[in-house]
């Protein structure tokens, strides 16, 4: 049905039904200018208000949502590109006064269905999007400000188990603006602690561990740092991780307990390359694979089980270390070594694998495998700087121990 023949009919339906079509004279005349106009409508640029359009689209839909296809139909056929982003406007206008604002599940069906049709003004994909996102945190911040682990939370229920059928960054964007209110308010500690109300959805769950310990940001002395570890320990020992859980994020868990439970590991990059001594000089690059030596026993510290140190049993029971006679430069800095002194790391769950951070400062941390810094050799980066290079500085602890 072409948009002349809908718009007839809308003229045919008004003339017999005009009460119920709430259609005034300026809509009349807009109807007319544009079934007038012909299928070019070549000259035609701004028929209107997206106000005019709403009364419109509500007589093409008479309360029956099926017919939308009509307004993505006549959308499609509108002669300028101003129309078409005017109509999608008004429909986006009308869909709010049917209420399914307050369901971001709706909104986000909404929204899917506009980025599936083509020309959708980016303004109006980014609005509705960013509608979808604050009232899921509206949704979503109750269970954060609730001292109970008891409590029901029907809504947010609800959502979190839709959103773990939705694109994962859709909850990392959620999650983002969730933390930033819920954090105005609350305390890191008590927020660490009432994530357990998530348990709607293991996804979700994980997600937003891993999400509040990047909050961190290299804070370990924080006392919900413990807290978020403890709760991924326990969601590691659920069964339906591996069901339920995609790899990405199940390695996020699973690997910082390698190091709890195995004698030796092995550390290889983003790029499957293994760290390891390359040359006489004691220097530490990522290079192919070659268990033997690139096997390093894991040591916990007595008095901080939080924090890790590697050493390794080919190169002379040497450590894995920051050379501290090297002065840090601005970006990265070639100072990764293996020496006789013990020396602590802190091992943290990132999105993909771990980050691996010097105990001591928590300043830096551990990366490789960017050839146009420094080719093959191991270095380190500011911690502050992690988010922006996480791909170079994520790390996969491989258990060695029969290697």
């Amino acid at each position: 049905m072409s948009l002349i023949v809908i718009l007839l009919l809308l003229l045919g339906l008004y003339s017999r039904e005009a009460d119920s079509l709430s259609l005034d004279g300026n809509n009349r005349n807009y109807l007319a200018r544009l079934t007038a106009s012909g299928p070019s409508c070549t000259s035609f640029t701004t028929a209107g208000s997206p106000v005019s359009l709403e009364n419109i689209i509500r007589a093409i839909l008479n309360g029956n949502w099926d017919r939308v296809e009509l307004v993505y139909q006549m959308a499609d056929e509108a002669c300028t590109l101003q129309m078409k982003h005017d109509i999608y406007e008004a429909l986006w206008l009308e869909w709010q006064k049917e209420k399914h604002i307050y369901d971001p599940l709706k909104i986000l069906d909404f929204y899917d269905q506009l980025n599936r049709q083509p020309n959708v003004s980016p303004a109006l994909l980014k609005n509705i999007y960013v509608t979808f996102v604050i009232r899921s945190t509206q949704i979503l911040s109750m269970p954060l400000h609730t001292d109970s682990q008891n409590a029901s939370f029907p809504l947010a229920n609800s959502l979190l188990q839709g959103l773990a059928r939705s694109p994962s960054n859709y909850t990392e964007d959620i999650l983002e603006i969730l933390f930033d209110d819920v954090l105005s308010m609350e305390s890191l500690l008590n927020v660490a602690q009432r994530l357990g109300n998530f348990k709607a959805s293991i996804t979700q769950l994980t997600m937003a561990n891993l999400q509040l310990l990047n909050r961190i940001k290299g804070d370990f002395n924080s006392s919900a740092f413990p807290i978020l570890l403890e709760n991924l320990r326990q969601l590691s020992k659920q069964e339906k991780i591996s069901r339920e859980v995609e790899q990405t994020l199940r390695i996020s868990v699973s690997n910082y307990f390698t190091l709890e439970t195995t004698q030796k590991v092995c550390l290889h990059n983003t790029n499957n390359d293994y760290i390891y001594e390359c040359d006489s000089s004691n220097i530490m690059c990522t290079l192919e694979r070659n268990y033997e030596i690139a096997s390093f026993r894991v040591l916990r510290n007595a008095s901080d089980e939080t924090q890790f140190a590697f050493q390794s049993p080919y190169w002379d029971n040497r450590y894995l270390v920051i050379d501290s006679s090297i002065s840090i430069q601005s970006k990265d800095t070639k100072n990764v070594y293996s020496k006789s002194n013990i020396y602590w790391w802190r091992v943290v769950p990132v999105r993909g694998g771990m980050a691996i951070f010097d105990a001591a400062t928590s300043s830096s941390v551990l990366c490789s495998g960017n050839p146009a810094q420094w080719d093959y050799h191991a270095y380190t980066r500011h911690a502050k700087d992690l988010d922006a290079h996480l791909s170079e500085c994520t790390w996969i602890i491989e258990d060695c121990s029969n290697k």
